[in-house]
């Protein structure tokens, strides 16, 4: 059962309270214009019972909620348990639930600790809470509710990531040369944090994650220099920017780098770093593409990448001119099935995919950059 939001401390009458109005009038009207004193003398009975009903349904006192997560960045398609402890009342529970995949708002019912589990289907930011304490009359005429005072929690839902081969690095080729540079950058141990997803499971430190019961990663003090730029284009609807923000995790999973987008958005941590960002990637219609291709001629001598949606396929020209200058190789990928108007040069290699998937099995065909030899 769904329970719409109201403000705090507001009675409405629930649909068998509109019913019974609606019969009063109907009972009262009829009687009174047909002549006949029983029809309206029920009707008029039914109107003390329903202000009755507006008396003894009193909304719920003030309530401080404490909310729990089981995790605050999660993987597109993974489950999350929510767990909020309230003080002793007598109402029923409705959390509310704003995220990718629309809002929603369900009840939990009246026990004093309530568990839910939700799996989100998009990437994007999940807000949980906030919570509406729900109490109706006895006849169920008229539900009375307030808010509880008590804060959502955020909840970031990474892109789901596609096995890539190691990307090779600048100015050299060759997937031992990439890994030879990962190792290079793991950097000074600076602590432990909570796993993530996209945490490269090698840097699980176990004895930790035993004892506390959750999985532990280290965290290194220094950030390895990027060797990938990878520029995603933000301009267009919903569903090509999360196939794009899919292709973009799965590129800043195999390699050091520097991730932006055509918006403006830019992030040089690690992968989590990243994968927040694409988290958090909203369109942006009126993004300066072309300035940010520019951007990248003279950005780090490391290879660029620059992603498209299928319906931006004619913008692969623009890349292409933008790129042509740079001494690294770069590649200009077309996620769609757009067709393309600028052909590949020497220095600029385009790969197209249909899709994520099909971007991941082209990458991983060729052994040293996808769209050499082709």
């Amino acid at each position: 059962m769904t329970f719409p939001a109201a403000p705090p401390g507001s009675r409405r009458p629930t649909r068998r309270g509109w019913g019974l109005l609606a019969a009063a009038a109907v009972l009262c009207g009829g009687g009174l214009g047909l002549g006949y004193l029983g029809p309206a003398v029920l009707g008029g009975l039914a109107l003390p019972a329903f202000a009755a009903a507006v008396l003894l349904a009193r909304p719920p006192g003030p309530v401080r909620v404490r909310r729990r997560v089981t995790a605050t960045r999660v993987r597109a398609g993974e489950p999350v348990t929510v767990t909020l402890d309230l003080p002793p009342v007598r109402a029923a529970a409705a959390e509310h639930l704003t995220g990718p995949d629309g809002t929603a708002a369900f009840s939990l019912g009246t026990a004093r600790r309530l568990r839910y589990e939700v799996t989100p289907g998009r990437r994007g930011v999940l807000e949980a809470g906030p919570l509406t304490l729900v109490r109706t009359d006895p006849l169920g005429l008229v539900r009375a509710a307030r808010r509880a005072d008590d804060a959502p929690v955020r909840i970031l839902v990474h892109p789901r990531h596609h096995e890539l081969a190691p990307a090779p690095a600048a100015g050299a080729g060759g997937r031992d040369t990439a890994a030879a540079v990962t190792r290079a950058a793991d950097g000074a141990f600076a602590g432990l944090r909570e796993h993530a997803p996209g945490d490269d499971v090698r840097r699980v430190h176990w004895r930790t994650s035993a004892r506390r019961g959750r999985l532990m990663v280290r965290e290194h003090a220094d950030s390895p220099r990027p060797e990938l730029t990878v520029l995603v284009d933000d301009r267009h609807g919903p569903a090509e920017l999360d196939a794009l923000a899919e292709v973009a995790a799965s590129i800043v999973r195999t390699a050091p780098a520097e991730l932006r987008l055509a918006g403006g958005g830019r992030a040089t941590g690690g992968t989590v770093a990243h994968l927040d960002l694409l988290a958090e990637a909203a369109p942006r219609p009126g993004a300066d593409f072309a300035g940010a291709c520019a951007a990248l001629r003279g950005g780090p001598p490391g290879r660029a990448i620059v992603l498209l949606s299928g319906r931006a396929a004619a913008d692969a020209g623009i890349a292409l001119a933008a790129l042509a200058g740079r001494r690294a190789v770069s590649l200009v990928a077309v996620i769609g099935d757009g067709p393309l108007t600028a052909p590949p040069s020497a220095q600029v290699k385009v790969l197209q995919a249909a899709d994520p998937a099909e971007f991941a099995e082209r990458w991983n065909r060729f052994p040293r950059w996808p769209g050499d030899g082709t």
